[in-house]
């Protein structure tokens, strides 16, 4: 019996020597698994030190890049070099909007904030009354020329020419008149009412085309030259009272492409000028809609502007002839304005 179970390895002893066996073989794997004494004095080894290592390396290999860097030729350099990041949005717009073009209208408009318009016509109108004191003697009957009513006219002007501008660039289609004309627009209104500062309301017109003609002193502006001294002393001249016409000698003399548009720029300063009709500056803003019969003006402003609204209507029948067009000219709703 014992040496049968002995064979089939069934006794006490010997599930004993398998139990035996089993565990000395965990042990033999747990010596083979254990670490060796080098491999230990590596892996115990301090974590400062390792990082030390670590960034001693990276600022080696730093160096040596910039080094290689800076021997590599110019064009090699380019083509390495990383693309830089796309601006942001916003940016990209502002840069857009900078680059863009400024229309010439926007440069007169532009022109016509500085202050030194108005100063430098009344230093200009004075060097003229020294230099010739005979010059204005009859306009003047004995007063002497002053400065607060140059001063006041030029200002006028000012906003006459900031009114033509609302008008010219939407009537374009009707007057046909190009930027030299807006150019010459701009300074007959800037100087118009030059003859009523120096010698008041009766025949002012007339006065102040001779005061830009013969005052030479008066520089011209917004890139004009001399030979268009003319045409604006002829504009200032035909802002009020009577039409341009072939019976005046100096709108006779002009060539037949000049009277026409010398004609048309006439019909806007004339409506612009009624436009500030008190002085005021009431008219702000203005809106024009060309229709097939008619020309809607609307007019905005902080304060009450049917006065001007008005004497736009009067002054608007050159207008009406020459572009055929009914003129409608009324102020603008509160809350209107903002609506575009």
């Amino acid at each position: 019996m014992e040496e049968t179970a002995e064979k089939n390895g069934v006794t006490g002893n010997g599930r004993r020597r398998r139990r035996s066996a089993s565990k000395s073989g965990s042990r033999a794997g747990n010596r083979a698994q254990a670490p060796r004494p080098a491999e230990q004095a590596v892996k115990e080894e301090p974590v400062e030190e390792k990082r030390a290592d670590i960034q001693a390396g990276a600022v080696d290999e730093v160096v040596i890049r910039v080094q290689q860097e800076a021997a590599a030729p110019v064009s090699d350099r380019e083509a390495d070099a990383p693309e830089e990041a796309p601006a942001p949005q916003e940016s990209l717009f502002a840069e857009n909007r900078e680059e863009k073009p400024l229309s010439e209208l926007d440069m007169l408009r532009a022109g016509l904030f500085s202050e030194d318009l108005d100063q430098q016509a009344v230093e200009q109108m004075f060097s003229w009354v020294r230099e010739d004191p005979s010059c204005l003697a009859e306009a003047l009957d004995g007063e002497e020329l002053s400065g607060t009513a140059l001063l006041e006219a030029v200002r006028h002007g000012r906003h006459v020419a900031a009114l033509l501008l609302w008008l010219f660039e939407p009537l374009q289609p009707l007057h046909g008149l190009d930027g030299r004309w807006a150019r010459i627009l701009v300074q007959a209104a800037l100087w118009h009412d030059l003859g009523f500062a120096a010698g008041g309301r009766r025949r002012h017109h007339k006065r102040s085309m001779d005061i830009i003609e013969r005052n030479t002193h008066l520089s011209l502006s917004f890139g004009l030259e001399e030979q268009d001294r003319p045409l604006v002393a002829l504009l200032a001249r035909y802002h009020r009272r009577a039409w341009p016409s072939a019976r005046q000698r100096r709108f006779a003399a002009l060539a037949d492409a000049d009277k026409e548009a010398l004609s048309r720029a006439s019909a806007l300063l004339r409506v612009a000028d009624a436009l500030d009709y008190t002085h005021k500056s009431a008219v702000e803003e203005v809106r024009v809609h060309v229709r097939r019969r008619s020309v809607d003006m609307t007019c905005f402003g902080s304060c009450s502007c049917r006065k001007e609204c008005r004497r736009a209507l009067k002054k608007g029948d050159l207008f009406e002839k020459l572009f055929s067009r009914r003129l409608d000219v009324t102020q603008g709703k509160e809350g209107e304005r903002d609506d575009r």
